[in-house]
């Protein structure tokens, strides 16, 4: 396994997930799905993905992550995917120096949502932090604003249900 993937070990394993979204006040709601997820090595190790329900709005989503460490541009990259649009995104980016905060986004990848003019409606943004050997924390934000800002709409904050991660 490449040292880059190393450090995005700590995601694998069985999660217990407690996930909010934010309110229209600016608070985080409680929201039953997603609950639990796995998040599994692949091709020895060079990539990880999980399949997650979603809730929002009473509908349930089903969510792919797959990810994976490009060498050459120096980059994580996550390709993100659900079974109501079927559109594919691609985040990128890096840790945060001194850090266990990963944080990627789809600003200079042109997967963004499209409005019906075909401009971005809005760009999505992930923090994925290792809070201890036994959990971490990923907010999931928005940019209205080309990436200068970004308000947060998800949090899910994982618990290790297995031992030892995959």
């Amino acid at each position: 396994m490449a040292e880059e993937m190393e450090r995005l070990r700590f995601m694998q394993g069985e999660w217990a997930v407690d996930a909010h979204l934010m309110s229209e006040e600016g608070e985080w709601v409680s929201t039953p799905l997603p609950n639990a997820t796995t998040i599994l090595p692949m091709i020895g190790g060079a990539c990880h993905y999980e399949i997650m329900p979603v809730m929002a709005d009473g509908i349930i989503t089903h969510l792919l992550f797959s990810w994976s460490y490009d060498p050459h541009r120096q980059v994580y990259r996550m390709l993100s995917c659900d079974d109501a649009s079927g559109l594919m995104g691609v985040l990128e980016g890096n840790f945060i120096d001194d850090s266990n905060t990963v944080v990627i986004n789809d600003v200079n990848t042109d997967t963004a949502v499209l409005d019906t003019n075909r401009q971005p409606a809005f760009f999505r943004q992930l923090a994925s932090t290792k809070t201890s050997e036994d959990s971490f924390t990923d907010i999931v934000s928005e940019s209205y604003d080309g990436g200068a800002t970004w308000q947060p709409v998800f949090r899910a904050i994982h618990t290790r249900q297995s031992l030892h991660p995959i």
